[in-house]
């Protein structure tokens, strides 16, 4: 499970050049995540204890990090929710993660003073840069004021340097406002879109259920420097009756954002559900000219125009699978979008491609009138019985450079660590 966990988190927070200038920029944004259990030395310390410090300008300096537990599920882990935490709550232990930016990894320390216990060096590097490091301390009373990632679950607004986002309060599967300042135009997407289609005891009663039927009501947050985190409790209504609850971790960075779901079905209430389905997808608002291009279909890519067409058509019969299915967006308009899919533990149903590009059709709720256009997953069937669970994974820029065949292959990857402890 912390396997899948630390893929699905990797590819989370990992982004690609722009150019050969931009990419040192762009690069610069990527986090790093690092489990407790690969700096031993600091196992068992109290969190409250810990920090970051990286050389800048020559001087040792604090930086923005953030340490978060996780539960014995693989997800974050958040006290008063039903799943245990993994490991003793506040004490750093091997199931925890450690973040920071790149960009605020530095030059290798010298003799520079400063306040606290020096108990790790943490080497990144790869082919595209020179080594970097960040030192973790114990005991210092120096920390960076910085805060990449901005949020309120109370006023359902997230805030970011590149973006920002609000929800209802009251369900935040409903997106109220989006917008990001180098876009040129107005809102680019309407809202993220979850329908549910199933039958009720027999085939024949149909439903659809969207987001009104999907109440997403904020239990928790967790405000960090590099992510911010919302645990919600997902209730799924059908015919005005609770069908289940799920775990939904609502994660945000600086230039991306995740939907992390999470359900053990029961096994009577699914028996009552006949040949049901599951989608996710996002609302593009008036993309026209928009490029689409597929993982599985890269030769056949899409330019958005308002109607479904031949284009449209190899699209979907190119369709995507569970090893196959980054789907790209480019604006051109100094915004590109790509997203992915995971399945979190042992399912993998059928996926398939949902696209719509169409500018006279409503499918609410929505904000604008038109798919321009819909694209996302669709999961063609959900298990009896057990953990269901997936990730959607969202990445925003102004511009990835290149083909997304590559780079969408290179989002996912991270430096190479070297932890070395540091004695006396």
């Amino acid at each position: 499970m912390r396997r899948v966990t630390n893929l699905i988190l990797s590819g989370l927070l990992c982004f690609i050049a722009l150019s050969s200038q931009a990419a040192v920029v762009h690069d610069e944004f990527k986090a790093m995540i690092i489990d407790g259990d690969s700096v031993p030395q600091a196992i068992g310390y109290s969190i409250d204890q810990l920090s970051l410090a990286a050389v800048k300008d020559g001087l040792l300096e604090p930086i923005p990090f953030q340490i978060d537990e996780y539960n014995v599920g693989g997800a974050l882990y958040f006290e008063g929710w039903d799943v245990p935490i993994d490991g003793t709550q506040g004490i750093m232990d091997g199931a925890d993660k450690l973040l920071f930016l790149l960009k605020d990894a530095g030059a290798k320390r010298g003799k520079q003073p400063y306040d606290g216990k020096f108990i790790a060096e943490i080497k990144v590097s790869d082919e595209s840069m020179a080594e970097r490091y960040v030192y973790l301390v114990s005991g210092s009373r120096l920390r960076s004021e910085e805060q990449y990632v901005r949020y309120s679950s109370e006023m359902a607004r997230v805030e970011t340097d590149f973006y920002e986002l609000s929800y209802d309060p009251e369900n935040h599967l409903i997106w109220k406002n989006f917008t990001v300042p180098s876009y040129r135009g107005e809102e680019p997407f309407d809202t993220m879109k979850i329908r549910l289609g199933a039958g009720f005891i027999t085939s024949l009663a149909t439903v659809e259920l969207n987001n009104k039927h999907l109440v997403a009501e904020p239990k928790g947050e967790r405000i960090g420097p590099i992510r911010t985190s919302t645990q919600l409790e997902l209730t799924v209504w059908m015919l005005e009756l609770p069908i289940f609850t799920a775990s939904l971790q609502l994660h945000h960075y600086s230039k991306s954002l995740v939907y992390d779901m999470r359900v053990v079905i029961p096994e009577f209430r699914r028996s009552l559900i006949v040949n049901p389905t599951a989608s996710v997808s996002l609302d593009g608002n008036g993309l026209i000219g928009a490029k689409v291009v597929t993982a599985t279909g890269p030769e056949t890519s899409l330019v958005v125009d308002g109607e479904m067409g031949e284009q449209e058509q190899a699209l979907i019969e190119k369709g995507i699978n569970a090893n196959q299915n980054w789907l790209f967006t480019g604006t051109n308009r100094d915004l590109d979008l790509i997203s992915y899919f995971d399945y979190i533990g042992q399912t993998e149903e059928a996926l398939s491609l949902v696209l719509v590009d169409d500018k006279q059709i409503e499918d609410k709720p929505e904000r604008f009138v038109g798919q321009l256009p819909q694209l996302g997953y669709r999961i063609e069937n959900m298990p009896t019985t057990g953990l269901f669970g997936l990730a959607v994974s969202l990445y925003m820029d102004e511009k990835f450079e290149g083909n997304p065949a590559q780079f969408s292959r290179l989002l996912r990857a991270l430096p190479d660590v070297e932890v070395r402890g540091i004695s006396g």
